[in-house]
């Protein structure tokens, strides 16, 4: 339950406490998929529990391929998210329909996008799921709450051009 860089900004942790003084995590998560695929792995992947073929296909096609491979998984943790557990499936594919953690892969340096949300869900949706993210829903807290909507689309519309998909209708499912 400690902060990290990948930590999602505005998250309650044992090591970034929301208080008086800050509403927890201060820094924008680090985008470590964006970062394997910056270091040239032959393969890079991203994906989150609720897609299972989705994860299937990642993994079966990583051990194709020679050399290293790296795939992300967004597995929720109920101690540190504090939400019931039999969300989990739920939260994976609310994260996914938000857009804060998109489905995608980097093979050769070729993005492909593998899911696109049939219609794309603000993040307070994914954030109201989740104890550590209570206190931004205090009205003091809107702007920070704005701020996290903003970032994630501007993350979204830059995937959607890295994977040529700019401009395409939803509704994609993962494979």
């Amino acid at each position: 339950m400690q902060r990290s860089s990948a930590t999602p900004r505005g998250a309650n942790t044992t090591t970034a406490p929301a208080g008086i003084i800050k509403q927890g995590k201060e820094e924008m998560r680090k985008d470590l998929t964006a970062c394997m695929v910056a270091h040239n792995i032959p393969y890079v992947a991203q994906t989150a529990v609720g897609f299972w073929a989705d994860l299937t296909r990642k993994v079966e096609k990583a051990l194709a391929i020679k050399g290293p491979k790296f795939i992300n998984v967004l597995q929720p943790c109920t101690l540190g998210w504090a939400y019931p557990m039999e969300s989990t499936v739920e939260l994976g594919r609310l994260a996914a329909d938000t857009c804060f953690w998109p489905l995608y892969e980097v093979e050769g340096g070729v993005w492909k996008l593998n899911y696109k949300p049939r219609e794309k869900k603000p993040i307070t949706e994914f954030l109201k799921t989740q104890e550590r993210f209570r206190h931004l829903f205090k009205p003091d807290n809107k702007p920070l709450l704005d701020d996290l909507q903003i970032e994630i689309d501007k993350k979204w519309e830059e995937l959607l051009v890295k994977c040529g998909e700019k401009g395409a209708k939803g509704g994609e499912q993962a494979q």
